[in-house]
């Protein structure tokens, strides 16, 4: 006879509805997630879990390396380590809901990064968590929802776009897309997001969602995999108690459908703390209670009672009529067993063997008995035998599942869709269109039709326009790219611990992003300055200019790119960016010519100079320059006496190549553009690895 089918949670069955009854809303059962299979459930097991970090001091200033010399400054440097997890024991089965609590600083987040995968690469670890009683691997990690404590999402997108960006890349590829838009729709609307699934996430400068809706976002971003485990990391902070009791309550019918579930709690309330199964109680790391949430009331009352016999204040206060039957019996009893013994204050200490087999001994008991165990047959136990499922990783059938949810080029379409729209406010902004507008109306009047001269004097005048068109946007692309990786990094650790894309997939979509939104402003800018500057005025000129000038621009961003993505403290990448680029403007051949052959070579490591020469050659290429003795003559040609052709239009200008030489730099150009795309990879694969 076939196990009956476990139900489906709904937020009626929940308790949910008199939360919030009092908005006036009567809210529908809705379904929030299907079952998960008794094949694909996971039981967490964690044993004598400690954690050590380094303990960090201070950067050596450079009077102290001179004073104190190498030795004591690498001395200085080295950092001791400081344990901040102490054996931690426990478990999570499917249908339970495990909260981790304690103070600031006891260990709850860390402890939760450790069971999810996600520990710090500083931490040294022993032990490690299991599932079904095997470690943890990257294609495993598609079971498991963790969700953060800072909602990392994107500011530009909407709530429902943030939701189906992530059911694309992670559902299975199994399911066609009408069936991941319609998991989408399901997660919006049992999590309550309608009214707000058209509105942006928002942000410090720009005002979006609420910080509940928010939050609820960032656990459908989870609920979309309907992962067998979910943490998640203080999902009440900053919340009402109202949208707090209304996402905690969440997480009962979540956990009641076959799923473990662990959260960390600080402070929570009292209706709150009544739909947590299991309680570990932290403090300093090490394990305080560990067992039934409803029972450590009397559990720590016990210990407390057992250091002093004599009551809370003392003999006299203490009574029958003032403890309750159960306290006076715990003390009485204490007593008894241990008369005469010195009395010992509470310290925190590792898990208590009584307390871990008196856990282990009711497991299947208190499973049983609860809402969640007896609503179905699938999600029986047999504590200490473990579940018979297949390894994490595996199917209900028992093949492998595909680590990936969607294929490397679904990967590289909804990745480049999706970097388009997180860039919409910032590169089409006003302020973006207006500065390059008035840039481009300023140096098409103070070059008004210069470039339409035939003279040394108009040519020489013209060479400081291209110098200056090549040199402004290249700032400013190089240093709008220096903090792009450092703002996304983040996100891109989240997403990538998810096993939501591959790291190619992420960096060739976000590459390509970059040419129409990094060439559609400047376009405008070039237009306008060229014409109103009157610089060659033939088809090939222009379009040679323009893709010149969008190379350089390119290269200059992927330098930018490359510093952000390799050094991520501001301060530092904006000095490495603003020297590398005055360097490269002073070997580029516009302020010095003759440069001493001892540093020329300097000149060799700047794309300035490639792409000032490139530009030179396009516009002066095969043209005729008079030398008019200084004067600037409408029409060299009407006046012989005066003027006559430069034999040599490099040596007029002081230029470093000839302007009728091939275009070799163009070659330049793209290796540059080539090699540092390809160093930017290998950055954030070094940055990444291990995620």
């Amino acid at each position: 006879m076939a196990d009956p089918q476990p139900p489906v949670a709904k937020l009626g069955e929940s308790g949910l509805d008199k939360v919030t009854a009092g908005h006036g809303q009567a809210k529908a059962s809705v379904e929030i997630m299907e079952p998960i299979p008794k094949a694909l459930q996971l039981r967490l097991e964690f044993t004598s879990i400690s954690g050590t970090v380094p303990k960090l001091f201070g950067q050596p200033t450079l009077l102290s390396r001179l004073r104190a010399g190498k030795v004591a400054a690498k001395e200085h440097q080295q950092a001791s380590e400081r344990q901040i997890l102490f054996g931690i024991t426990g478990s999570c089965n499917p249908g339970e809901v495990l909260a981790l609590m304690g103070p600031s600083g006891s260990g709850k987040t860390s402890l939760l990064s450790v069971l999810g995968g996600r520990k710090p690469k500083a931490m040294r670890l022993s032990g490690v968590p299991h599932y079904n009683g095997a470690p943890l691997t990257k294609r495993a990690k598609r079971q498991v929802g963790f969700v953060l404590q800072d909602d990392l999402l994107y500011e530009s997108l909407t709530g429902h776009e943030t939701l189906y960006f992530a059911a694309m890349l992670r559902l299975p590829r199994a399911m066609t897309a009408a069936q991941k838009t319609e998991r989408v729709l399901t997660v919006v609307t049992a999590l309550g997001l309608d009214k707000c699934r058209d509105t942006i996430i928002g942000g410090f400068f720009r005002r979006g969602i609420s910080g509940g809706e928010r939050k609820r976002v960032s656990v459908g971003h989870e609920l979309l995999i309907n992962p067998s485990i979910l943490l998640l990391d203080e999902p009440t902070s900053g919340l009402d108690s109202t949208t707090a009791m209304h996402l905690v309550a969440t997480l009962r019918p979540l956990a009641s459908v076959g799923r473990a579930v662990v959260t960390t709690i600080h402070q929570p309330s009292s209706r709150l703390y009544t739909q947590l199964d299991k309680l570990l109680l932290l403090s300093e790391g090490h394990a305080m209670y560990y067992g039934q949430a409803s029972l450590a009331a009397d559990w720590c009352s016990e210990r407390f009672l057992t250091a002093h016999p004599d009551g809370y204040n003392h003999a006299g206060a203490v009574h029958e009529a003032g403890l309750g039957n159960q306290l006076w019996s715990a003390a009485q009893s204490r007593k008894q067993l241990s008369p005469g013994l010195p009395i010992q204050a509470a310290a925190p200490e590792p898990l208590s063997q009584h307390h871990q087999d008196w856990d282990q001994d009711q497991d299947r008991d208190r499973i049983a008995s609860s809402p969640s165990a007896s609503s179905s047959h699938d999600i029986e136990l047999a504590v200490g035998e473990g579940l018979a499922a297949p390894p994490v990783g595996l199917g209900p059938d028992g093949r492998k599942v595909n680590r990936w949810g969607a294929s490397y080029t679904q990967q590289l379409k909804f990745l480049f869709v999706r970097a388009v729209k997180t860039r919409r406010f910032e590169t089409m902004s006003v302020q973006d269109i207006v500065q390059l507008l008035i840039v481009g109306l300023l140096c098409g009047l103070f070059w008004l039709q210069r470039g339409q001269s035939a003279t040394v004097r108009g040519a020489s005048d013209v060479t400081g326009l291209l110098f200056f068109q090549l040199v402004f946007l290249s700032f400013r692309s190089m240093f709008a790219a220096l903090f792009t990786f450092r703002n996304e990094f983040k996100m891109m650790l989240k997403e990538r611990a998810s096993g939501m894309y591959r790291l190619s997939a992420f960096y060739f979509a976000r590459t390509a992003s970059d040419l129409p939104m990094e060439l559609s402003l400047p376009t405008f800018y070039i237009v306008l300055m060229y014409f109103m500057s009157g610089l060659r005025l033939s088809a090939g000129a222009f379009f040679a200019n323009w893709m010149a000038v969008m190379l350089v621009t390119l290269v200059a961003q992927s330098f930018g790119l490359l510093v952000g993505a390799t050094v991520m403290q501001p301060k530092t990448a904006q000095t490495i960016v603003a020297v590398s680029m005055l360097a490269f403007m002073l070997v580029g051949g516009f302020y010095v010519s003759a440069i001493p052959v001892w540093i020329s070579w300097l000149k060799y490591l700047s794309f300035v100079y490639f792409g000032y020469n490139l530009l030179i050659k396009i516009e002066f290429g095969g043209r005729t320059i008079y030398d008019c003795g200084g004067a600037d003559v409408a029409d060299p040609q009407q006046h012989p006496e005066l003027c006559h052709p430069v034999p040599s239009l490099q040596q007029a200008l002081h230029l470093q190549e000839s302007p009728d030489a091939w275009p070799w730099e163009v070659l330049v150009l793209l290796g540059y553009l080539l090699f540092w795309r390809c160093m930017i990879y290998v950055a954030l694969r070094r940055k990444t690895s291990g995620v």
